[in-house]
């Protein structure tokens, strides 16, 4: 019994260990520092500013006061790092010194930090990783088309490779960087500039996790003369800012890097790397988290940052961008299919949570990269479409190297094939190079291709006046306060249809935009504007069903990010034996415990919980003498086995977020009560040779009612649980074991 007793004091013990906790300590000035901005920053850092019209004594640039970070670490447990920008160090503290902290003169404010960076890729074909450097046809064709789509042989022809831009690249490793054939051209003519590794507080970035590597190659890799990025020609600094382990830490390591780029004269930033539901709802994603103001920082500080959209679209619980990618002032790029040309199904959809129009721009979201072993692969994810993107940026930023990265931005915008036409999937279309290689404007068709039309019971048409071959028609709503109300995009396949707005989709002042066949059209609509008594060419016509931007927005109820998550689950369990009952012995690993139940979540925080399951399941025990001799012959075995319905109320700490299903890492404590609907007692008796079972129903020796405790450590659909059943089983004496140990599978139902 002492055994069992220090093993649930150990559980709640457990259960009350908070994660380590992690603060942002910001001051409240910078007084008495000083700083020498020609010892501080890079030449080319320098000369952004002063081509940007930028002071070199700016505040946010100056160090911090040492005495203010002095005196704050000494009552931290560790400094993890520290921002310039925003004046603050961060670290981890008790909760005893963190009060401490707080009442010190020059603190402003304390904010913990629960953030979980999360890299932007998809998934990888990993199969592909060791195959030679040799491409297939249907590689070749992928690897020529993530380039030519966004018009890269402009860039090539006229000898645009980026030449005079510096990239800084965040991410989680480059391994191979230093020795792939694809990144020679680099090494050769010494333009990775700087590395430094945040996590390890060193240069060394040529390891870890492949992502970077792959991320890197689609900016400036090369497969001999044939590129995988556009940007070939550009100067670099690699930056390791994200590992596992360490999601509280990734935050305080993207913000060190962006102080550091810019430190480092960067000028284009990559980061395809977010953070999302570990702290945040997608109603927060609207711009105020630290990492996107320090996005924004950083465009206002001359450079123009690259960002992934994410890759939630096909999580229900989510759907939506992530963070820093509702930054207002950088490019968030979303992601589209090769193959189809159309939105890729995991790519996540805009607008910000205060109705901020993103993504800007997008590219592939499948692309040919380089893999650390040598060889390379095809990978999925916005992570790959916003490098590719980058790599455009910096050619187009060679092409006018007086522009501000906000000029750049709109440029870029404004070069993209759907342009001026948008919606939150697309943003402006994919950039194209002839914009900027042409030094012209994109233009589109000044001929009609479509017409609006009302009909006289006040529907609203659009009629297709061009009809050649099937393509895609775009159509979106645009409310008075500047809002998309609805965006369509509809496959027209025969001159034959006339597309009918859905109702009350358009109301008075509303904006209507379309782009069909490269023609677009923009008009402001006005009750009996559009008015027609005569009769439509094609009688026959599509009716739209209302996919309305907030409908894209509005994320389910139910999932593993969301308010409630429901989930059935199978447990598999063994019993120790009763160490306090001497009168039988216990055979190990035979008795065992099958559980099948239903569990509902309540998210009331980003780390609490609580929730309730129901299941049904049944015990099996093997006794020895249990019927104390009552059965005569040789017993060979004696089971009992009790079925049950049991009801478990918990709560759940989650300490990290995961991309599989949204489960993550989490520990559950709780109790249980359970009813019995059966027993049943089952002797094996050997006589004469000869094996006879017999049953025997004695329910009437078990307590129907039974209670006891329970714990769960489990990381997304896989858990170790333990239970100790305080009641009696028997009213008896003797007892059946309580503490059972077991494994538990979660079935999800969706992300």
């Amino acid at each position: 019994m002492k055994k069992i007793t220090v093993f649930l004091l150990f559980l709640i013990a457990f259960a009350q260990l908070p994660a380590q906790d992690y603060y942002w300590v910001f001051f409240k000035d910078k007084a008495s520092v000083s700083f020498d901005p020609y010892s501080y920053f890079d030449s080319k850092a320098i000369a952004r500013r002063l081509q940007n019209g930028l002071s070199l004594y700016d505040t946010t640039d100056f160090p911090l006061n040492e005495e203010y970070k002095n005196k704050t670490l000494a009552l931290a447990e560790e400094y993890v790092g520290e921002t310039r920008w925003f004046n603050a160090v961060a670290i981890s503290a008790s909760a005893e010194n963190i009060t401490r902290i707080e009442a010190l003169p020059f603190v402003a404010t304390v904010e913990p930090i629960l953030t979980d960076l999360r890299l932007a890729s998809y998934e990888t074909d990993a199969s592909d990783f060791d195959r030679p450097w040799i491409l297939d046809t249907n590689d070749a064709e992928l690897l020529y088309r993530q380039l030519v789509v966004m018009g890269g042989e402009e860039f090539l022809k006229n000898r645009i490779d980026g030449h005079g831009v510096r990239i800084a690249v965040f991410d989680g490793g480059f391994p191979g960087v230093d020795k792939h054939p694809c990144f020679a051209h680099l090494r050769e003519s010494n333009r990775i500039i700087k590395t430094w590794n945040f996590p390890k507080k060193k240069e060394d970035v040529y390891g870890w996790n492949s992502h970077g590597t792959m991320v890197l190659s689609c900016i400036a890799g090369k497969n001999g003369n044939k590129r995988l990025g556009l940007a070939t020609g550009a100067e670099f600094l690699l930056a390791r800012t994200e590992v596992g382990p360490e999601p509280k830490k990734e935050e305080v390591w993207w913000m060190q890097a962006v102080e550091w780029a810019d430190k480092n004269g960067a000028d284009v930033i990559n980061s395809s790397l977010g953070y999302g539901n570990s702290r945040y709802n997608p109603e927060e994603m609207n711009s105020t988290s630290l990492v996107s103001r320090a996005a924004n920082m950083a465009a206002a500080k001359g450079m123009l940052v690259c960002n992934s959209m994410g890759n939630e679209a096909d999580d229900k619980s989510w759907k939506v961008l992530i963070t820093p990618a509702d930054a207002d002032s950088i490019l968030s790029v979303g992601g589209i299919d090769p193959q189809t040309m159309r939105h890729i199904y995991f790519s996540s959809y805009g607008p910000t949570a205060d109705g901020r129009m993103k993504p800007n721009v997008c590219a592939f979201g499948q692309a040919q990269v380089a893999s650390p072993r040598g060889g390379f692969t095809t990978v999925f994810g916005t992570s790959f479409s916003s490098p590719l993107v980058a790599g455009f940026a910096a050619c187009a930023w060679q092409t006018r190297p007086g522009y501000t990265a906000m000029q750049m931005k709109s440029e870029i915008e404004r070069s993209a094939d759907k342009y001026p036409y948008f919606d939150y999937a697309y943003g402006y279309g994919i950039p194209q190079a002839a914009y900027f290689a042409n030094d012209k404007g994109y233009k589109k068709k000044t001929e009609p291709t479509v017409a609006l039309r009302e009909t006289g019971d006040g529907k609203i048409m659009i009629e297709i006046l061009d009809f050649k071959e099937k393509d895609y028609l775009y159509c979106h709503v645009e409310g008075c306060d500047g809002k998309l109300k609805s965006y369509w995009e509809i496959g027209i396949k025969s001159d034959a249809h006339n597309i009918k707005l859905p109702d009350e989709a358009v109301a008075q002042g509303d904006i209507i935009r379309i782009l069909y066949k490269d023609y677009f059209l923009e008009t402001k609509y006005e009750v009996g504007k559009f008015r027609d008594t005569a009769p439509l060419k094609n009688v026959s016509w599509l009716a739209l069903k209302n996919n309305s931007a907030s409908d894209v927005y509005k994320r389910s109820a139910f999932g593993a990010n969301s308010k409630y998550y429901i989930h059935p689950y199978l447990a598999w369990g063994f019993f120790t034996p009763p160490f306090d009952n001497a009168d039988y012995k216990i055979k190990f690993g035979k008795s065992e415990s099958l559980k099948f139940g239903v569990r509902f979540i309540g998210n009331l925080g980003k780390c609490y919980r609580l929730g309730a399951a129901i299941e049904i399941g049944s015990d099996w025990y093997e006794v020895r003498d249990f019927m104390n001799g009552e059965i005569q012959g040789k017993i060979k075995s004696e089971h009992e086995k009790v079925s049950y319905l049991n009801m478990e109320i918990y709560q759940r700490f989650k300490f990290m977020s995961s991309q599989l299903v949204g489960i993550g890492l989490y520990f559950d404590t709780g109790i249980y009560g359970e009813w019995l609907y059966s027993a049943q007692h089952t002797i094996k008796v050997k006589d004469r040779n000869v094996t006879n079972i017999t049953k025997t129903k004695n329910l009437a020796d078990f307590s129907r009612l039974q209670w006891g405790v329970r714990a769960r450590f489990g990381y997304e659909i896989i858990a170790l649980y333990a239970q100790y059943r305080i009641s009696d089983l028997l009213t008896e004496k003797k007892d059946l074991p309580k503490l059972e140990f077991g494994l538990e599978l979660s079935i999800p139902l969706s992300r």
